[in-house]
């Protein structure tokens, strides 16, 4: 499951590894487009919300894509910034200002005007709510905290000019991925104030007011994005129409639905039935898809660029004390075989990661970086030097006398994540450790990871923006409830690394990439997560779905979606 947006400006937690695309199918004579017709979408998670402020989950991230859309995407080639609702943007010379201008005439689906006025709303809503994940994104600007903590009815440092076409923000101090971050507002997605204002004021200056819970969370009033929200039904589907307003174009297609399946295996079989249009695969499912679908199926596979699967610790872990230990989490680096996992669950479409940033980021670097080579007596002599006595059974003890038992979870029907669940409970047996699996629907575990103490460790996904930041992720003011760093990773050197690469005042690529370095080989060193691969985009697609061309930086492969049509 994937994000319809070429780009937002943050991050989700991924429910499910796969991505973009090369066709392999053979060229054809383009074909005169035929408008009409609905596409069916899968999904093996639910929506929570259709609200990008408080939206976390892909499934969710997804859903709200298609109604709401941010000043800029990416190009699905370079991945550089272009024009998405506005069509001018600058940064001033010493970074204190960021100025984005709209395009003329945009327009809402219910015809209301699309003004600088929804995106100081959606800001406004983000230093508001109780349940967002991003405040970090807008911290910088004038006037923030103040009226985040109630003292002001407004962002002063973010103002509507020229009749509400131009965005003026001005920051506190120079923020180094400015004109892509703030271009969804700190939420991804800008909202429709006309509506919002109904159940919501942003002037008031009471904080226990919010928009965090309102029906038109869960039914979007109206869309700048490709599609107008229709009807969602949980654990079914959600159904979406064409939007005519669209600034790229009303869309041929008619109809768009996002339908729930109960896991890959219902997903593979809905596709080769004709029921889905196109999905991302399981490389388990390549061999049989391409076979079974050689008639109906297209299959498109890209390097994986942005996104990454891995284990977390939980540190602060009340059941098991032991994974505030490095040397234990380094211990449990050293007894997993990663390099198995990559052949023979991914099947060579991916590769292993070692650290948080990825390998098609400008910022990458593996020098330095221990590679945790499979080591089952290196395992072992990582968790004596913690502390930990083997007993009779075979199971270390910690230093209390403990037997070192404790849970990894993941999200029910993602079958690779299921599989490194097998394959971890049988490894970490061999080195004395025992494991007790989880498997629970994405939101629970979702629910579940929400900081706190009660979770040990958890089989989970990133799907990062294109820019390095990795402010909210690890710095250790990020340890609150709806907030990411969920693994307690707390380190001074990194955080100083972390705001350097942030905030300046050298924001250079070259300066930047030094200091993710450092945090880089801070995380590879501490451990709070076992990084484990970046998966190829595996998707196939119906054959008679046309203008699909998936590409490098389009996350859902629907940079173009405004030209899909179904030959029919």
């Amino acid at each position: 499951m994937r994000r319809i947006a070429a780009f937002l400006s943050t991050f989700v937690i991924l429910a499910v590894a796969c991505g973009p695309t090369v066709p392999t199918g053979p060229v054809t004579k383009e074909e005169a487009p035929v408008p009409g017709g609905r596409i069916v979408e899968s999904s093996i998670s639910d929506v929570k919300t259709f609200q990008p402020v408080i939206s976390t989950d892909t499934a969710s991230s997804t859903a709200w894509s298609y109604v709401y859309s941010s000043l800029l995407r990416s190009n699905p080639d370079t991945g550089d910034l272009e024009p998405g609702l506005a069509e001018k943007f600058a940064l001033s010379s010493d970074g204190l200002t960021v100025t984005y201008t709209l395009r003329d005439g945009l327009k809402w689906s219910d015809g209301q005007p699309f003004t600088a006025e929804d995106f100081k709303y959606t800001a406004e809503a983000v230093g508001r709510s109780k349940k967002t994940v991003r405040k970090s994104t807008l911290q910088d600007i004038v006037g923030w905290k103040d009226y985040v903590d109630g003292k002001a009815d407004q962002v002063t440092g973010i103002q509507s000019k020229d009749g509400g076409k131009t965005i003026e923000i001005t920051l506190t101090k120079p923020f180094c991925p400015a004109l892509r971050n703030l271009s969804g507002a700190g939420a991804g997605g800008i909202l429709p104030k006309h509506h919002f204002m109904k159940v919501w004021d942003n002037k008031s200056t009471d904080v226990a007011k919010n928009i965090d819970e309102n029906a038109l969370n869960m039914a979007p009033p109206a869309s700048t994005g490709p599609f107008i929200f229709q009807e969602f039904k949980p654990g079914i589907q959600t159904t979406y129409t064409a939007n005519p307003n669209y600034y790229r174009g009303k869309p041929l297609i008619d109809e768009w639905v996002l339908k729930v399946y109960g896991d890959t295996a219902a997903v593979k079989a809905a596709l080769l039935t004709g029921e889905v249009h196109f999905a991302g695969s399981t490389p388990i499912d390549v061999e049989e898809l391409q076979n079974a679908g050689k008639e109906t199926l297209n299959f498109h596979r890209q390097k994986g660029v942005s996104s990454y699967n891995f284990i977390g610790w939980n540190g602060k872990a009340a059941k098991a004390p032991w994974l505030a230990s490095k040397d234990v989490r380094q211990a449990l680096a050293y007894g997993l075989n990663v390099k198995t996992i990559v052949d023979k669950i991914v099947l060579g479409y991916g590769h292993q990661v070692f650290a948080h940033t990825p390998q098609a980021s400008w910022a990458y670097s593996e020098d330095g970086l221990n590679k945790y080579p499979y080591d089952t007596a290196k395992a072992k002599q990582l968790l004596e030097k913690a502390g930990a006595k083997m007993g009779a059974d075979g199971v270390y003890r910690w230093t209390d006398g403990t037997p070192m038992q404790m849970r990894i979870e993941t999200n029910q029907g993602n079958k690779t994540r299921e599989t490194i669940l097998e394959v971890a409970q049988d490894q970490y047996k061999q080195i004395g450790i025992k494991i007790d699996p989880l498997l629970e629907a994405f939101p629970a575990l979702l629910d579940r990871t929400d900081p706190g103490t009660d979770y040990e460790g958890f089989i989970i996904g990133w799907s990062l923006g294109l820019d390095p930041d990795m402010y909210g992720i690890f710095h250790s003011s990020q340890q609150g409830k709806g907030q990411f760093n969920n693994v307690f990773f707390t380190n001074a050197e990194a955080d100083t690394a972390m705001i350097a690469g942030r905030n300046g005042p050298d924001c250079s690529t070259g300066a930047r990439k030094t200091q993710y370095q450092k945090v880089n080989k801070i995380l590879n060193e501490e451990a709070p997560y076992t990084f484990l691969f970046t998966q190829d985009s595996l998707v196939f697609a119906n054959k008679n779905l046309k203008a699909f061309e998936p590409k490098q930086y389009s996350s859902q492969s629907n940079w173009n979606i405004e030209k899909w049509w179904l030959k029919r």
